[in-house]
């Protein structure tokens, strides 16, 4: 029954804890979900240590029923912007519509309230951090910076009325659908990098001696890139370095590429290793063998995930992403990966899906992302 349902903003040490440890009562006894680390999570959800929350309005909510947690929302919109887009994510909850509900009302009564005239989500504040819900995949666990939910959220969702905002996909493929010499891959794509690089279009390694100006780089061609799509707000240098600087202790320089013709950067592209298959063995905990359970996990990563990339529109359909996506698998090769991810693209993104597919992968996650005028 909604009537029994409480909500209640978070205000105190104690019910960000809750707030925080409340998605271990919905995934208990889920072996594909990734535990977050629960001191990087306080943070993060603490705007006092999380540059991305400084200009922004904030609110946590948990929903109480008999004085049990039940679930979880989080409200944001930017500071001073009428009529701003407003966000919400850290969607846990129970399979119950009335607890649903009960959230959702929560956050957009906020977002009203704030100025906010369109709610998205769930988008955990920004779009690079685990956004949408699962609609297909849940057999297995995600990769770094990707969601991991019950099927039965996009159902509550919808039922809500919330209508689909955008369809985000991951997608793999397997060392043996590549070759060990990229025999496997389709000599169409093989002509189109072949084609950028005879009009001069070259790809260099990412220079960590001038990292500043490297992730300045990448955010600008990352906006670029997304510029056309509705909805898209450009990122901004706070979110994107919080974004990248993490990255840094495990990135390898071999994986994060940049393409450039006649010396003007025109794309970039960076794989990580999936730090989520250690992360899985953890329980959220650091201390105080976490370390040492992390370190030993992580020699044994087998999987490449492909997080980022980005091609100036003038530059489309020249070639470019080809080449950028055969030296990463090229890459991938010689670093002894099993298989890369490519994670997350939008249903928006044609040019990227239709590579994806067209080099065999397999689209074994699906997202979505929904909105509500309000």
């Amino acid at each position: 029954m909604a009537g029994d349902v409480e909500l209640q903003e978070v205000r105190t040490p104690k019910d960000l804890e809750a707030f925080i440890r409340f998605p271990w009562q919905v995934y208990r006894g889920d072996r594909n979900w990734v535990p977050p680390i629960l001191s990087e999570r306080r943070d993060y959800l603490t705007p006092a240590r999380n540059p991305a929350l400084r200009d922004a309005d904030v609110a946590l909510f948990l929903a109480r029923r008999r004085g049990r947690v039940v679930g979880t929302i989080a409200a944001t919109v930017p500071r001073g912007l009428a009529g701003a887009q407003g966000v919400f994510g850290f969607f846990e909850t129970v399979d119950d519509e009335a607890v649903a509900a009960a959230l959702l009302d929560g956050a957009r009564a906020w977002l009203q309230a704030h100025g906010a005239r369109l709610m998205r989500g769930p988008l955990n504040f920004t779009d690079m951090e685990s956004p949408g819900v699962l609609v297909e995949g849940a057999d297995c666990p995600p990769v770094m910076l990707t969601a991991h939910t019950p099927l039965y959220y996009a159902s509550l969702l919808e039922r809500y009325g919330m209508e689909v905002d955008d369809d985000l996909y991951a997608w793999r493929a397997f060392r043996s659908q590549v070759g060990e010499h990229l025999e496997a891959v389709p000599v169409e794509v093989h002509r189109a990098a072949e084609v950028a690089e005879s009009h001069g279009v070259v790809v260099r390694t990412v220079r960590l001696e001038r990292w500043d100006d490297e992730v300045a780089l990448a955010r600008f061609l990352f906006n670029e890139t997304l510029s056309h799509l509705p909805q898209h707000v450009p990122v901004s240098e706070a979110d994107f370095r919080r974004f990248a600087d993490p990255m840094r202790r495990i990135l390898d320089p071999e994986l994060a590429l940049f393409a450039e013709c006649e010396g003007r950067t025109v794309g970039f592209c960076v794989s990580l290793p999936d730090i989520n298959q250690a992360l899985i063995h953890l329980n959220g905990h650091l201390f105080p063998v976490g370390w040492l359970r992390l370190m030993w996990y992580a020699r044994r990563i087998d999987v490449l995930s492909f997080k980022l990339m980005g091609v100036l529109p003038e530059f489309r359909f020249r070639g470019v992403e080809a080449l950028l996506f055969v030296s990463s698998l090229r890459a991938m090769i010689a670093k002894g990966y099993r298989w890369l991810d490519g994670s997350l693209t939008s249903e928006r993104n044609p040019m990227v899906n239709l590579l994806a597919s067209r080099l065999g992968a397999e689209r074994y996650k699906h997202y979505r992302v929904y909105r509500m005028a309000l």
